[in-house]
């Protein structure tokens, strides 16, 4: 029972005591009347009582969860009072109906006639006696007091309305409206009316009272409602979600009609599962999903199969090789389907995603709205596919599923199964390979080959554009125009692509002031393949411009993401004058400035690349997937290369106008500085973020060229970013920035990226480079960089050696004191080995059903042996997770246990778990009760220790289920709940045979684990991995039977080399 369904009882109920008042009063002189006009007002009385009746009655039957409400309590009262008041309804309906038969006030009840008082039964006048009636309305108005929390009401539009601050104009508008319509809630509670009801008793509140307060609570519930759909909605949204889908060309006037004439109109009214648009590359898919996708006809056709629009929610994703990292990845597919979904049915944010819905309605909006992990993600997703009885059907256009930049067998296998479910189908788009194929085309049915449709649009395309070439007309008759526009369509052969540059070409000779008969030689010298048509374009660029032309698609092609418009600018000044980034005033530019300047670059770059790069959102982007895959061939590689000057490098040259580009601009936010400093290794801010982005290509190209030049480039950053700060052109903030070094930053995040020979080279010339760091540099190098876009990659092995062989301690911990209104206490902080260990597991702790995108994080750190390397420098396996609140909690090796029987490890994670298992068990993980107490303290400092604190248990992710458990029992029962499942999955029940056969060798000697082992093993454990593992516990038994215990080793100098070699390989 609901607060709002709390209001409904308690208005029938208030409504009953009105009826009983009324009643009594109709019943004290209704002796008088005719026995017709009696029976006749009795009617309407037991009408009016039915009808109530039946409305409490739906009320009660509501369930009630009593861990659903804060005042549980006061609800199950409501509900009870009620079902006690319908009772009495039926009693008093029982007794007017026996006052409405014909022989009531005979004769032989002229006695009791006489008197008024006397007219209603006894056990009318028992059931609706005035004390109790003003006991039953006083009490439900107390309840509802109770109920309708209004402070905590309060509280949460409160935190809306700080939320709302930093939004648009119109949430500010409505987040006043709630605090006004919670002010009238407030006042109608506080004034407490005393309605005069029958003889004399006082209600709290009237039955008008509470339908008013119902709609006010229904206001606010919405209101509420809404605002945290939009906010969880917006964490969905990233920069460059809609990028791909706007720079998508338009269809042209009359393009692709004759799709809602196919098969695939007939897919949208009643298929399911997968509809797959195949074609050629350049043959206008993403144009057409654009057009499809968008079409009110496509809306009508798939809300038919919905049952009706308001069931339906479309999404879309367009992936894109030549974006950013998020829009060729999992992460921008699961974001952009989830946005549009949410975005379009707000109701079903709360069924997906509780834990998010939950802590927005508690006011955590960190919580609430933090970014999604690819984890997060998935199950959402998964969700979606898998609820049962589903609200919506749900239609997803995905294109370009060549331009997904990881396994495609995986991405077909995983869209396949969703497509599975009964209210959700997916209209895909590819060009024609063999594994989309394989998937996707076997049904006739259910593909289409779009450059086998296209030859009239064509056609009318190159028409139109025919009609005005630059301002004037085509000189050429009707008949000339036909004969050419169909000579371009079969030559286009339903590549749209080359037809657009064709045509575009010959608008050119026409400016010119070309004839027909020219017109008609160009078109028969163009090559039909695309590539040399692009080749034959690029040669007609001015010789003077050619290293420009070279540079500006080098970058084009090397860029790990569009690179912004300001970038490129500063790349052309490079050309006209060397060492420009470096030699350039530290100094913003002002708007119009800068609007001039990408003007010019935006003309000056189409002029140099005849249009094969085109700005969108300003960052410069290829204008079609087939002229990336041209530009990155070997042999347009080679010829952009002759170009060049002999010694340059697209990645330095990104790199060197990221300087430029960052001394140029202010990239201060009105509320957020450029960098903001949050200690123990984080950092994060705009400018942080670019700085990032630049020293990831700085380490790009050291790979391929170790010049002192590449090198000098960094020194440059090294003083640069400094004066930046120095001089104020940005801004440092955050709870570390007090008194910061100005030269802290760069040499911080320096530490994150692939730049060991650098690194190398400055502390050979200066022993003492790293030490104004204020925090010890592993915490740097071990925590996740600060990017605009895509995930961290993994520490670098490389620099951790660098650092662990200088002697940083991976288990340093400081102690930070956190005061109270009662005392101070000392709280211990994560060391950079916890620090780590928990960020790379943490993505373990987010799921709840079967997900098969593990972190990339973790994987590349198991592949890269980071947890080898730290173990081999003495990181403690088992040092607690939660430092500040040990006791109960996970270590770094009962997590890592943990994490081998869970159902989200993927398999390709197998070879570098057992490995790095091995290095926990020889590091010495203890399979016992984790020592949670505290190493004992220097005497002095025990006075400053606050022992109730150190006392509190962990709660969370972190926190063992069973912590008085041992980690080996914890493990055995996880093992036996798999045992089913692994019958039918080989490769993971080998994995977790290598797991336990490794616990069984660590076990050596100890005959109580070894025969819990072998106890578990006995509860169904598969046959195929029961043998082997019953042979190395018997072996082991009978190595205690006669007192040996074999010897594990531990980290000698020759296997912490070993280790150390193995992380670099």
């Amino acid at each position: 029972m609901s607060i709002d369904t709390s209001c409904e009882a308690s208005a029938g109920i208030l409504a009953f005591v009105e009826l009983a008042g009324k009643l009594m009063t109709s019943l004290a002189t209704m002796h008088s009347e005719a026995s017709e006009n009696r029976r006749s007002d009795l009617k309407l009385m037991c009408e009016e009582l039915i009808k109530l009746r039946g409305l409490m009655d739906h009320v009660v039957k509501q369930p009630v969860d009593p861990k659903a409400h804060h005042q549980s309590i006061n609800v199950l009262d409501l509900n009870r009072l009620a079902v006690l008041s319908i009772r009495d309804i039926d009693i008093v309906l029982e007794e007017l109906k026996e006052m409405m038969t014909p022989d009531f006030g005979s004769s032989t009840e002229q006695e009791r006639l006489q008197s008024p008082n006397n007219w209603a039964s006894p056990l009318i006048l028992s059931t609706l006696q005035h004390e109790k009636m003003k006991r039953l309305s006083e009490t439900v108005s107390s309840h509802i007091h109770s109920i309708i929390r209004v402070d905590q009401v309060s509280n949460t539009i409160k935190s809306l309305s700080v939320e709302t601050q930093r939004l648009r104009p119109e949430f500010e508008s409505r987040a006043d409206s709630l605090t006004q319509s919670l002010a009238s809630l407030g006042a109608m509670l506080q004034r407490g009316s005393t309605n005069a009801n029958w003889q004399g008793a006082k209600t709290v509140f009237s039955q008008q009272n509470m339908y008013e307060m119902q709609s006010i609570l229904r206001q606010l519930t919405q209101s509420e409602d809404h605002m945290i759909a939009e906010k969880i909605v917006a964490s969905l949204n990233y920069d460059s979600r809609p990028v791909r889908h706007d720079s998508v060309p338009q269809a042209h006037r009359d393009t692709f009609r004759w799709a809602f004439e196919s098969r695939l109109a007939e897919w949208f009214l009643s298929g399911s599962s997968t509809f797959w648009i195949s074609g050629k590359p350049g043959s206008g898919k993403s144009t057409f999903m654009k057009f499809i996708s968008n079409h009110q006809q496509t809306k009508d056709l798939l809300g038919s199969w919905a049952g009706a629009k308001e069931n339906l929610a479309i999404a879309a994703h367009f992936f894109w090789i030549a974006g950013t990292p998020i829009q060729k990845s999992w992460q921008g597919l699961f974001q952009s389907l989830l946005f549009d979904t949410f975005n379009k049915q707000p109701a079903v944010i709360e069924l997906i995603s509780p834990r998010r819905w939950n802590a927005a309605k508690e006011g955590k909006w960190q919580e609430a709205t933090e970014p999604w992990s690819v984890t997060e993600l998935g199950v959402a997703l998964r969700s979606l596919a898998t609820t049962p009885n589903f609200p919506l059907k749900l239609c997803f256009f995905i294109d370009g599923l060549d331009e997904y930049d990881s396994n495609h067998e995986e991405l077909c296998n995983i869209l396949h199964d969703m497509a599975q479910s009964p209210h959700i189908k997916m209209c895909l788009s590819s060009r024609p390979w063999p594994v989309f194929e394989q998937r996707f085309g076997t049904d006739p049915a259910k593909k289409m080959d779009i450059h086998e449709l296209t030859r009239d649009d064509i056609r009318n395309f190159v028409h139109d554009q025919l009609q005005l070439a630059a301002g004037n007309e085509i000189r050429m008759t009707e008949e000339d125009k036909d004969e050419i526009c169909r000579e371009i369509a079969s030559k286009a052969d339903g590549v749209f692509l080359w037809a657009f540059f064709v045509t575009k070409t010959l608008r050119e000779a026409n400016a010119r002031g070309d004839t027909f008969a020219d017109l008609h030689h160009h078109l028969n010298g163009l090559p039909r393949d695309l590539e040399q048509l692009f080749r034959t374009m690029l040669e007609s660029v001015d010789v003077s411009s050619h290293p420009k032309m070279a540079g500006i698609l080098q970058a084009a092609s090397h860029a790990l993401e569009p690179l912004h418009i300001d970038l490129y600018a500063v790349l052309e000044k490079e050309f006209d004058t060397p060492k420009y980034a470096q030699s350039c005033q530290i100094q913003g530019m002002t708007y119009g400035q800068l609007s001039m300047q990408r003007e010019q670059t935006a003309r000056s770059v189409n002029d140099k690349t005849k249009g094969l790069l085109k700005v969108v959102h300003q960052r410069f982007e290829f204008l079609h997937r087939t002229v990336k895959d041209f530009v990155l061939t070997k042999d347009m590689g080679d010829y952009l290369k002759q170009k060049l000057p002999p010694s340059y490098n697209g990645y330095k040259a990104i790199a060197t106008a990221y300087l430029g580009f960052l001394k140029t601009t202010s990239l201060d936010g009105s509320i957020v500085a450029g960098i903001v400093k949050l200690g123990q290794g984080r950092n994060s801010g705009i400018f942080t973020s670019h700085l990032n982005q630049a020293l990831i290509y700085a380490a790009e190209a050291i790979k391929t060229d170790h010049s002192r030049e590449s090198l000098s480039l960094l020194d440059d950053y090294d003083h640069s970013v400094e004066m930046m700060i120095r001089i104020g052109h940005v801004t440092v903030r955050g709870i570390a920035a007090s008194g910061s070094n100005p030269k802290l930053l760069f040499r911080e995040e320096l530490l994150r990226h692939n730049l060991a020979p650098y690194i190398t080279q400055k502390l050979r010339d200066d022993p003492d480079f790293l030490e104004l760091l204020e925090d010890p540099p592993l915490y740097f190098a071990l925590i996740p960089m600060s990017l605009s876009s895509g995930e961290s990659p993994a520490p670098v092995p490389e620099v951790l050696e660098i650092l662990l062989r200088m002697g940083e301690n991976p288990n340093f911990t400081t102690k930070r004191t956190l005061s109270t209104e009662v005392t101070n206490s000392l709280s211990t902080q994560p060391s950079p080995w916890v620090l780590f260990a928990r960020e790379i597991m943490s993505v373990f702790n987010m799921l709840s059903i079967a997900c098969t995108f593990p972190a990339m994080r973790f994987n590349d750190s198991l592949d890269k042996n980071l947890f080898v390397l730290l173990l081999s420098h003495g990181a403690d396996p088992n040092a607690s997770l939660l430092p500040e609140r040990p006791k109960g909690s996970h270590t770094v090796f009962s997590h890592f246990l943990k994490i081998s029987v869970s159902k989200f490890l993927g398999s390709e994670c197998y070879e570098g778990y057992l490995r790095t298992l091995r290095a926990f068990l020889r590091a010495g993980a203890t399979l016992g009760i984790p020592a949670y107490e505290e190493t004992a303290t220097k005497s002095g400092d025990m006075g400053e220790r606050n022992h109730g604190a150190q006392e509190e248990a962990a709660y969370g992710n972190l926190a063992r289920d069973r912590p008085s458990e041992l980690i080996l029992t914890s493990f055995c029962t996880s093992l036996k709940g798999l045992f089913t499942s692994l019958s039918a999955d080989p490769e993971r029940t080998k994995f977790i045979q290598s797991v336990t056969a490794e616990l069984i060798s660590h076990c050596s000697g100890k005959r109580e684990a070894l025969e819990e082992i072998s106890s578990t093993l006995s509860e169904g454990c598969p046959d195929q991995m029961m043998g082997a593992l019953r042979s190395m516990i018997d072996g082991e038994l009978m190595g205690v039977n006669r007192g040996l215990k074999r010897y594990r080793g531990s980290w000698d100098q020759d296997s912490l080399e070993s280790a150390v070699k193995q992380s670099k390989q």
